[in-house]
């Protein structure tokens, strides 16, 4: 018997159990945990909203102005080698 058929009984063993539902206990704490988490976060101090309002808008807006002032740039030189 090969590995690959060997494998391939364990894997039809495995397809075979039942599921194991978690108690309700737990997946409520967990649920609980996890909206306490989320509330920690969305909350956040300073830092954390200076770091988001710079990576949703300052960023962006730091990224937009070099691309452009690049490609006015590189207009600008080619448009002086025509000349």
């Amino acid at each position: 018997m090969s590995p690959i058929e060997q494998n391939d009984d364990d894997l039809r063993a495995l397809r075979e159990l039942r599921p194991v539902e978690p108690p309700p206990e737990l997946g409520h704490r967990v649920w609980r945990q996890g909206r306490a988490e989320m509330e920690a976060v969305s909350a956040g101090s300073w830092l954390t909203l200076a770091i988001r309002a710079w990576t949703r808008v300052g960023l962006p807006a730091a990224l937009v102005a070099t691309v452009v002032g690049y490609l006015s740039w590189a207009v600008t030189s080619a448009s002086a080698l025509y000349r």
